[in-house]
């Protein structure tokens, strides 16, 4: 019946494999709360946030999100990374489009 018609068998018996599921927030490993030192010492996340907060204020200039990393990395001696940043700089509302 389908040579007849010209449609391929593929097109006829063709079935979603997949099912479409509404995302609830993201799926990795929940983030620590904290980052390191080159020491080994601590530092939270509250404290990493005023520390982009003083660097921000004030000068006038753009910094991004990868600026901002290697700042902490310099500055303050954090082992962090920009996607670590990224996040915190979202929540606190200071990413530029």
């Amino acid at each position: 019946m389908l040579k007849i018609i010209g449609i391929p068998r593929s097109t006829y018996y063709y079935q979603k494999n997949y099912r479409v599921e509404e995302k609830k927030g993201s799926e990795g490993r929940p983030a620590p709360g904290y980052s390191t030192k080159e020491d080994g010492k601590k530092v939270s996340d509250e404290q990493i946030k005023e520390f982009l907060m003083e660097e921000i204020e004030g000068d006038g200039f753009n910094y991004g999100y990868r600026k901002l990393t290697k700042v902490l990395r310099r500055k303050y001696k954090l082992i962090i990374n920009k996607k670590k940043v990224y996040r915190l700089c979202k929540e606190l509302g200071i990413l530029r489009p």
